[in-house]
């Protein structure tokens, strides 16, 4: 409990993964997966490089898995797409045994089943917006059968389930790590002033620097998030918790 208490204090995405991965190995979880996006179109995560992965994995392996589209025709996926809470990973199986995947669906079971031989449990977040969603797959140890996982799950569940909801809660507030749209200290600034409502004239009086110079910084925010306009930036700059926020990913 103590441990868990810790989560809601972490100041950076290492500290709070740190933290729960080292927890969730405690209950006899040695791989963990997480992502969030809160860019989805459809079926889709939107683009990977905008999503939160977190993985005890490879990472680059997990982030090539979700560039390759394959998920976006799993039945693990749509299960999460359609779910809250806690699915066990032999659900697969038995909804195939029962003839309720697709044929797409049994495909890509076969292409991904050299993968799948460990137990396990997904857990489907609550969305917090409309485009967002937030997953995390749990696996256990290479000889530990499904059965007793869910032996584990039937008296460990409620307290695993309570840290990952404040691990996901505790990530979704904190700075999105991402080399490519990480701000400088002086474009999050600017960013920070816009959302204000301060004019590029204010922004000027406000900081000292010209308005030439504001724009080029602007300019650069801009290119850094990947965006067309400044209202882009600063709503794009808000939803991976880069301004108005503390502990950002500054590069200078």
């Amino acid at each position: 409990m103590q441990a868990l208490c810790r989560i809601p204090e972490a100041a950076t995405v290492q500290e709070v993964w740190d933290l729960l991965t080292r927890m969730l190995a405690g209950f006899g979880f040695e791989r963990v997966n997480y992502g969030y996006t809160r860019f989805r179109s459809g079926p889709s995560i939107g683009d990977p490089d905008d999503v939160l992965f977190l993985s005890t994995h490879a990472l680059d392996r997990v982030r090539a898995f979700h560039e390759s589209g394959v998920y976006l025709r799993s039945a693990d996926y749509r299960w999460v797409r359609e779910n809250v809470g806690a699915c066990p990973w032999d659900w697969v199986w038995k909804e195939r045994a029962a003839g309720r995947l697709s044929a797409e669906e049994c495909r890509t079971l076969e292409e991904m089943g050299t993968g799948r031989g460990r137990a396990g449990y997904t857990i489907s977040f609550p969305e917090g917006a409309p485009r967002s969603k937030g997953a995390m797959g749990l696996a256990a140890g290479p000889d530990v059968t499904q059965a007793q996982c869910d032996v584990l799950w039937e008296v460990s569940g409620t307290r695993i389930m309570a840290l990952a909801h404040a691990a996901h809660a505790r990530l979704t507030h904190l700075p999105v790590p991402s080399a490519r749209a990480a701000l400088t200290v002086r474009q999050r600034e600017l960013l920070e002033w816009i959302a204000d409502g301060k004019t590029l004239q204010d922004i000027g009086v406000i900081t000292g620097r010209s308005v030439s110079a504001i724009e080029k910084t602007l300019r650069r925010a801009r290119e850094a998030l990947m965006v067309e306009t400044t209202a882009q930036a600063v709503a794009k700059a808000a939803f991976l918790n880069q301004i108005f926020v503390r502990g950002c990913f500054e590069a200078e």
